[in-house]
């Protein structure tokens, strides 16, 4: 039975490879859609650069993506309300996927990342 709640983890680094961390920071992450993204949620990263996602499977629904179980993540970065990174698009990332020795969901978790938070990347290529 497909699970309903999913969790999303990234890491971010400055550009001497250590955590990315600042009070002023916030991730959000979102569904790529073809006419309005879906915000997934919002946080403030760790100590160690991580930023922590749990969202339900409704969530990733909207008009423009109807029964939707696969979404096209990607995380933005706001210092004070301006832009200042956006990850590349992980495309149809499968939460549903299953173990093919035992037929059991595999994973509702997800990692992403390290991602360098140095200059801006071109935020619609797709990896």
């Amino acid at each position: 039975m497909p699970a309903d709640l999913f969790k999303v983890i990234a890491r971010f680094e400055n550009a001497e490879g250590r955590p990315f961390t600042g009070s002023a920071y916030k991730v959000t992450l979102f569904d790529r859609d073809r006419l309005l993204d879906d915000k997934l949620g919002s946080t403030t990263l760790s100590k160690d650069g991580t930023a922590e996602f749990l969202f339900s499977a409704a969530d990733i629904l909207s008009i423009d993506s109807i029964g939707e179980r696969k979404p096209d993540l990607y995380f933005v970065i706001s210092e004070n309300g301006n832009e200042v990174f956006r990850s590349e698009i992980f495309p149809e990332v499968d939460f549903d996927a299953t173990d093919p020795v035992t037929g059991l969901q595999d994973k509702v978790t997800r990692e992403f990342g390290p991602f360098p938070v140095i200059g801006q990347i071109d935020p619609w290529i797709e990896t």
